[in-house]
Order: structure tokens, then sequence, then C-alpha cells
């Protein structure tokens, strides 16, 4: 409901003169016809657990605290993961449902090379199959039942595809990129990270360094220039290592198709090239904020293109996908409708 009445507030009257205006006009536009379109492909409940995993035992929990990441199975059936499969090749050919181009699109048929790394940011908006994941409540619920937050919202999602012989992902922190963003910015953001194919080693599988969300700061500048796979061990991961004083551990995961990773916004993480002659691996990145943030001044990458200057992180662009008062609701409208 939050989300519709976010349709009708974001209406032309609340257009500025100038260029607010343009950019009001620019991006209030085709979102709001998308939105009801994404609600309705999401499906799942808080009641059935369609996706997401069972739920959190203690000592996942004690792990994600401790490690800055943890494994969850049964995130998403591996019909489900099939079917994700087969629109990513679509996407990448800019077939999109709802006709709306997402954010990024890094990687043209019959233009970039075959081998190289591919992305897409915000799919949903373009994808069904993407929205029905991405807009699922449990998974937002299992987020904010994490971080101890009340709700959560849809940052952002990533369409990832590493193609054998593609070259892995330098070892970097979420936050620069997202948390920092937003007010607060403490533990305001998790990523899940879901494989759809059995994702390893020898495919360059997401790998961690634990702990290392409880680094202290320095380093972190410049995480996108250097790679740690480089040989050279130059990374930033390894200056914020020296700078914290604490020794470098890399674990790599193992996730079968289907089960996902959730990190923490500050954990330092990245991937290996996919050295297989014939495996693909390609996983779904969804990036979830708690649901009350607000937008700090002048937000950077694509999110400061949906700040209408009040600060205010609109529902139309940034989804709420879980709350606990809206569960809440929904469970004292089920008890009267049941008297």
């Amino acid at each position: 409901m939050e989300l519709l009445k976010l349709i009708i507030f974001a209406a032309p009257a609340r257009a500025r003169s100038g260029p607010d205006a343009v950019r009001a006009r620019g991006f209030l536009g085709p979102l709001p016809r998308a939105l009801p379109r994404a609600l309705r492909a999401r499906g799942g409940s808080e009641t059935t657990l369609q996706r997401g995993g069972p739920a959190w035992t203690e000592a996942q929990r004690a792990a994600f605290e401790a490690d800055g990441f943890v494994l969850q199975p049964g995130v998403i059936s591996v019909d489900e993961c099939e079917a994700l499969r087969a629109t990513y090749d679509g996407l990448f050919r800019g077939e999109f449902d709802t006709k709306i181009y997402p954010d990024e699109w890094h990687w043209r048929e019959g233009i970039s090379r075959p081998e190289a790394f591919r992305e897409i940011v915000n799919a949903w908006k373009s994808s069904d199959a993407v929205a029905r994941v991405a807009l699922d409540e449990t998974i937002g619920r299992r987020c904010a039942e994490l971080m101890g937050w009340g709700g959560a919202r849809l940052a952002q999602d990533d369409v990832l595809w590493k193609p054998p012989g593609a070259e892995g992902v330098a070892h970097h922190r979420d936050a620069p990129y997202i948390s920092a963003n937003f007010v607060p910015e403490e533990r305001n953001s998790v990523t899940v990270w879901i494989a759809l194919d059995d994702a390893d080693e020898a495919t360059g599988v997401v790998e961690y360094a634990p702990g290392s969300h409880a680094w202290a700061d320095a380093g972190a500048a410049g995480v996108a220039a250097a790679s740690f796979h480089d040989g050279r061990g130059q990374s930033p991961m390894r200056a914020a290592a020296r700078a914290a004083g604490v020794d470098v551990e890399v674990r790599r995961c193992v996730v079968p198709a289907g089960s996902a990773v959730f990190h923490h916004q500050d954990v330092w993480h990245g991937s290996g090239e996919n050295g297989t002659p014939d495996r693909p691996r390609r996983a779904l990145g969804l990036h979830y904020v708690r649901d009350d943030v607000a937008f700090r001044p002048k937000p950077d990458y694509i999110y400061g293109r949906y700040d209408l200057g009040d600060g205010v992180v609109h529902d139309a662009f940034f989804p709420r996908v879980w709350s606990a008062a809206g569960a809440e609701r929904r469970a004292a409208d089920r008890r009267l409708g049941g008297e």
C-alpha cells in the first residue's frame, strides 16, 4: 500500500520550475507505471515463505556478526534459477518486459567481447522475473532480521554474469557505493548474493575476508582502482588490513544454485576469474537498505538521479519490500477477518 500511495504522491504537481522540474518529469514518468506490474510479479509472501530460505539459526546469526557474511540455503528454487538464467539471455539482448531500461547495462551482444564480465543494474524495473525475486518480502525480511531493522527496501539489484574466461572482480566494500549515499550510514545496508549456477572456486565464486567489516576505515579509498588478483599484493584490501593491524584471510564460498550469501556493507569481498572452459557463473545480487533511511546531501552513483532535493527516499524508486509494522497490520487484518 505504501508504494501505491507514493505513486499518487509523485504526481506532476510536485514538479518544481527549472532543472528540478525537468528532472522530476524525467524520472517520475516511467517508474510509477512499472510499479504495479512489478508488485504483481513479485509473488511470495511472509506466510508462505516461498523464498528467503529457512528462519535464521543462532549459529547463522553469530557467524554473520563475527565474519560479516553467512550462507543461506534455498533462497530461491532450482526452477526459479533456471527461469532467471533464461531471462538473462534476453536482458543482455535488450529484451525488457516493461519496455523500461535498467539504470546501467554493461555488455552488448555482438559488440562486447564474449568472455567479458556482464552486468545490468536495476533490472527489476525491466524484467518481471528479476522483480519477482528482488521485491520478495521474505528475502527483505531475512535482511532486516540479520541487521536489526524495522523494515527493508531495495536499493538496487545487480544481474551478474561471469562467462568462461572472464576476469575477477577487485576486492571492495559495498559501503562506499551504497551505504554512504544514505543517513544514518552505519549498518544501513546488506547484500544478498544469489547463485544461479553452482558456484565454486573454479568459476570465480564470491570470496570474503572474514571479520573485515570490523576493520578501521583506513585504506578504503580507491577500492575499485586495484585488484587483489593482480599478484602484487597492493590491493586496497591489503592496505586496509595493514592499517588495522590484522592479517588477511580469504575464504571462498561454495554456493549451490538457489542458495545465497548475505553479507554486511563493510565486509571486504571480491572474486577470481572464471577459469573453466564451459561453465558460466551467473548470479543475482540484491542490495537492501533499512527502510527509514534518508539521502545524504548530494548523493552520488545512480542514487543522485532519484534525489528530488528533499532527502526523501521514495518508495517508487526504492521499494519497501518488508516492514515489521506492515506485517503486524496484515496479521491484525487476518485476525479480524477470521472473527
